[in-house]
């Protein structure tokens, strides 16, 4: 019996983690059809295990590698991106994240008032960043916000 199942699966695309991913909305949608009895999701759900079995079972290797990796790729940058959401906010009171305008690396700076010489270490190159506070304001603004009330009265 194993040897029938790897003889149909020899040079096929089996299963990869856009496979996974599309039996476990499967799973999630037929649930969702018992539990409202609606027939929408069954179908969506019918649909999907097609496509299941296409990708499954399909002998084009390269294409169905080719919509794998497009996947992965998005799916990576998603979790790279709320990783980094989650950074910034453990990080809010102590650093900022700059963008280097060369290559575009998010870089994380000590988070002190003014201007800031930055090398970046992926492109080494050198640019300037000046760095605002929210809520404190600066020396000029202060005084200037001084005098303006001093003429009023």
């Amino acid at each position: 019996m194993k040897e029938k199942i790897n003889a149909l699966f020899a040079g096929r695309n089996g299963l990869d983690m856009w496979n996974y991913i599309i039996v476990a909305v499967d799973v999630v949608l037929i649930a969702v059809s018992m539990l409202t009895n609606s027939y929408l999701p069954l179908c969506i759900a019918f649909l999907l295990l097609i496509l299941f079995l296409f990708r499954a079972l399909s002998r084009n290797l390269a294409k169905r590698q080719k919509e794998n990796r497009f996947f992965t790729d998005a799916a990576a940058a998603i979790v790279r991106q709320h990783r980094l959401n989650g950074m910034r906010w453990k990080d809010r009171k102590t650093h900022v994240y700059k963008k280097c305008p060369a290559c575009r690396k998010v870089l994380r700076v000590k988070r002190r008032k003014g201007p800031k010489d930055i090398h970046c270490p992926y492109c080494n190159n050198d640019f300037r960043i000046i760095i605002r506070i929210p809520g404190e304001l600066d020396r000029e603004e202060k005084e200037a916000r001084k005098a303006e009330a001093r003429a009023k009265k």
